[in-house]
């Protein structure tokens, strides 16, 4: 990786694009959507904006629900 390389990742539910260290991480389970705050927990992570409305939309997406 190069040294100023910033690790980018795109919300799950608007689409706007931004560096991981802004955009919050979830983690799926039994159909739950999971906050992962450490980034730790195993499997692919999905990422969504830190605004309320994209939040709320994650949570009711049935696709996003049924990947875990």
């Amino acid at each position: 990786m190069n040294k100023g390389h910033i690790p980018e990742r795109t919300c799950r539910s608007c689409g706007r694009k931004g560096p991981r260290s802004v955009l919050l991480r979830f983690y799926v389970t039994e159909g739950r959507l999971i906050e992962d705050l450490q980034g730790t927990l195993p499997g692919r992570g999905i990422y969504c904006c830190n605004e309320s409305t994209c939040r709320e939309r994650l949570a009711k997406s049935k696709k996003v629900l049924k990947a875990g």
